[in-house]
C-alpha cells in the first residue's frame, strides 16, 4: 500500500525554521487574522495638507476635528474615515482625512499612512478619482458614483467606501445607505469561482491535458488581466505583518488555502501550474515560440536560485530591512495601466526570455519556492 512521505532537504528545513522565526518575530499569534485595532494618528501636518493655514485643531465630542487659523477663527472641519469605515484595501485599512467647510462641502481628501502599494496610491490621487469629490456636499457624496481605477480596484473601493460611509454616518443615514450592487464585481467573483472549479477539473480529471492551452489562455485573461490576482512575496509578507485581510483579499486567501491543501494531498506545484497568471503567460510564450527552448542554469552547489532569492528576502525582513517587495517580482505587470516603466520592462523581459527558455521566471520565483518547500512522493510499502 502506497503512502505519502514528506521529503525535504536540510536547506528546506532550515528555510522553514527561518520563516517560523519571522512569524514569531513579526506578529506571532495575530498573523492568521487581520488585527482589529488599527492605530491612526492625526497630526497638525496632516491637517495642514487640507487646510494649509491651520494653526491648531480640537477634536469635538463627535470625534470631528475642528480646525482654526492664526486668528482663532474656525476655518473648517476634518473627518477621519477610520472612525466610521470598515472597508479594507489590498493591504488593510486605508484611513482618510476628509476636509469640509461650514456648509459640509468637501474641500480635499488625503490618505493617511497605509500598507497599500505605492503605485496604487499614486493611481487614485488626482482629478480622475479623489479629485471627483472636491466641491461635493456630504449629502451628495453618499451616492456619488466614481469609477474605480483599473489595476487598483481594492484601493479604489476602500477609498470610495471610506468617503461614503463617513458621509453617511455624519449625515445620519446609517451604513445601509452606502450598500449597493456592483454587477461587475459580481461577474468577477463568478469568473474567479468558475476558474477555481475548472482548475480542479484540470488537475483531477483524466484527458484534460489536450485543453491545457485553452485553460492557460483563460487563466491569463481572468486571473491576470481582469482580476490582477497573484500570490507574491509582497502579499505573503503583508499577511505575516498584519494578518489575512479577509474582506478585501478573500480570493487570494482561497488560492493560498487551495495551493497548500492540494499540494498536501500530493499534487505538487498546483498553484504554479494551474493558478499563476505569470506561469500561464510564460507557458503560452513557450508554446507559440518558433525557437528551441532550453532550461535556465539556476542551480549552484545543489541549491537553486529561487531558494537563494527567497532566503535573501526572508533574511532582509528578519533584520528589519523592508524592501519594496513588489519590485522584486513581476506580478504587478498585469496592472500595467498604473505601474511604472520599470515593472513593465521587468514583465517584458520575462516574456522575451520565455521565447528561448522554459518558464524562466519559475526558475527563480521565490513565491513558488516557498509554496513548494515541502515536497511529497509516493513511498512503497516495504519502505515502512
Amino acid at each position: 500500500m502506497n503512502k505519502l512521505q514528506i521529503e525535504a532537504t536540510a536547506y528546506q528545513y532550515f528555510l522553514i525554521i527561518i520563516l517560523l522565526v519571522a512569524i514569531a518575530y513579526r506578529g506571532g499569534r495575530d498573523f492568521l487574522f487581520q488585527k482589529n485595532v488599527v492605530e491612526v494618528t492625526v497630526t497638525l501636518e496632516n491637517i495642514q495638507e487640507i487646510f494649509p493655514t491651520a494653526a491648531y485643531y480640537d477634536q469635538n465630542r463627535h470625534g470631528v476635528f475642528d480646525v482654526y487659523g492664526n486668528n482663532s477663527n474656525k476655518i473648517g472641519s476634518v473627518l477621519l474615515s477610520s472612525d466610521y469605515s470598515q472597508q479594507f484595501g489590498y493591504g488593510g485599512k486605508v484611513p482618510l482625512l476628509i476636509g469640509v467647510d461650514d456648509n459640509l462641502t468637501i474641500t480635499k481628501i488625503v490618505l493617511l499612512p497605509n500598507n497599500e502599494t505605492g503605485y496604487y496610491i499614486e493611481a487614485i490621487y488626482g482629478n480622475k478619482f479623489i479629485g471627483k469629490w472636491k466641491g461635493v456636499n456630504l449629502k451628495d457624496a453618499v451616492q456619488l458614483h466614481v469609477d474605480v481605477i483599473s489595476g487598483a480596484t481594492h484601493t479604489s473601493n476602500a477609498v470610495m467606501a471610506g468617503v461614503r460611509q463617513t458621509a453617511s454616518s455624519v449625515m445620519g443615514y446609517g451604513a445601509s445607505v452606502v450598500t449597493e450592487t456592483n454587477y461587475w464585481t459580481t461577474i468577477k467573483d463568478i469568473l474567479f469561482l468558475s476558474l477555481m472549479l475548472l482548475s480542479l477539473v484540470m488537475v483531477y480529471k483524466k484527458g484534460m491535458a489536450k485543453y491545457r492551452i485553452i485553460y492557460m489562455f483563460l487563466l491569463l485573461v481572468i486571473m491576470g488581466l481582469i482580476l490582477n490576482i497573484a500570490l507574491s512575496a509582497q502579499l505573503l509578507n503583508r499577511w505575516l505583518l498584519d494578518g489575512f485581510t479577509w474582506r478585501a483579499n478573500w480570493q487570494s486567501s482561497v488560492i493560498f488555502i487551495l495551493a497548500l491543501s492540494i499540494s498536501f494531498v500530493g499534487k505538487r506545484k498546483y498553484y504554479c501550474n494551474y493558478l499563476c497568471p505569470m506561469g500561464a503567460l510564460q507557458e503560452l510564450s513557450n508554446h507559440f515560440t518558433p525557437f528551441k527552448k532550453r532550461n535556465l542554469p539556476t542551480r549552484l552547489m545543489g541549491i537553486t536560485a529561487k531558494e537563494i532569492y527567497l532566503t535573501l528576502i526572508a533574511g532582509a525582513l528578519l533584520i528589519g530591512f523592508t524592501p519594496e517587495l513588489s519590485y522584486l517580482e513581476p506580478f504587478m505587470f498585469f496592472s500595467f495601466s498604473i505601474i511604472g516603466i520599470g515593472l513593465i520592462i521587468f514583465g517584458l523581459v520575462v516574456i522575451l526570455f520565455s521565447l528561448f527558455f522554459n518558464k524562466p521566471w519559475c526558475s527563480v520565483c521565490p513565491t513558488g519556492c516557498l509554496l513548494d518547500t515541502i515536497s511529497y512522493k509516493k513511498a512503497k510499502a516495504n519502505d515502512f
